[in-house]
Parts: structure tokens; sequence; C-alpha cells
């Protein structure tokens, strides 16, 4: 009986002791950090601000074109557009400070579709960089043929 007894106690301890020993804890989960609520605000502002600008774009392919086209770099839409109307060669959106066609594909030093806003008659209507980019393409430019500037000492030819 009393080995019983050692043998009952013994299987007692071993199964408590089972229990009782160093297991093996998980680890908790790190949560991310909450967003800063001054980041969340800008992405807010920029998805705000990328919309908008869709949305204007869209109403001025729809309403010009041809100023869509220079803006979007289409080449092929742009001659889409001088096809069917031609007489919007040289539109204005002021209201948006967009200029017309030539200036703003020679402010986006696009090369192509200033050599196809010439050929159809496009104006730079004043702006200096503009005239610039026009003369530098090539071109007697837009505003009349200017006598060339003359060098230091040099003198002009008599007519």
């Amino acid at each position: 009986m009393c080995k019983l007894i050692l043998a009952g106690a013994t299987l007692a301890v071993t199964v408590v002791g089972l229990g009782c020993g160093p297991s093996v804890q998980p680890k908790p989960e790190v949560e991310p950090p909450a967003p800063d609520p001054a980041a969340i605000a800008m992405e807010r502002k920029r998805a705000s601000a990328k919309y908008q600008q869709e949305l204007v774009m869209a109403e001025v392919s729809r309403t010009h074109p041809v100023l869509s086209a220079t803006l979007d770099r289409n080449l092929e839409g742009l001659k889409a557009a001088l096809g069917k109307t031609p007489g919007k060669v040289n539109e204005v959106r002021r209201d948006l400070h967009l200029g017309p066609p030539l200036r703003e594909a020679c402010r986006l030093r696009w090369r192509e579709g200033v050599a196809e806003l010439l050929e159809h008659g496009a104006k730079c209507l004043g702006d200096s960089p503009c005239e610039a980019c026009v003369r530098a393409q090539g071109t007697a430019g837009t505003s009349g043929d200017r006598p060339r500037q003359l060098a230091p000492g040099e003198l002009r030819p008599t007519p």
C-alpha cells in the first residue's frame, strides 16, 4: 500500500508539474502606430487636388480640344483637333491661366507640337519666351520677320 500511495503521489506531482513548467509564451503582436493626423490631412489634400485637376482637364478637353491635346502632348489628338476646328488654333483659357496652344507647347518644350501648330498658323500672341522658342525651332517667328541683331562693331547694311 505504501508503494501505491507513493506511485499515486508521484503521478500527481508529475501531472501537476507538467503544467507548471516553463512554457513558450506567444509574442504579443505589435500594433502599427496610429497614422499622423497631419499626414492624413495632406493625403486628403493631394487626392482632392488630383480630382480637381482631372475634373478641370476633362472640361478643357471637351471645350478646348486643341489646348487639351497640347497639354497632353498628344500629337495624333492635336492633328485631329486642328482638322476639326482649325479656327481654334490660338484659343486661350484665361480663367485657368492657360495661354495659346503654341505658348503651352513651348513651355512644355514639345518640338513636334510646336511644328504642327506653326503649320496651322498658331501664334504666341506677344509672349517673348514663346517667340524665342519658335525662333529656336528654326522658323522666322510669329510676329513678322524681324531684322537680326547685329554683333558689336558690325555695321548695318545700306539698302
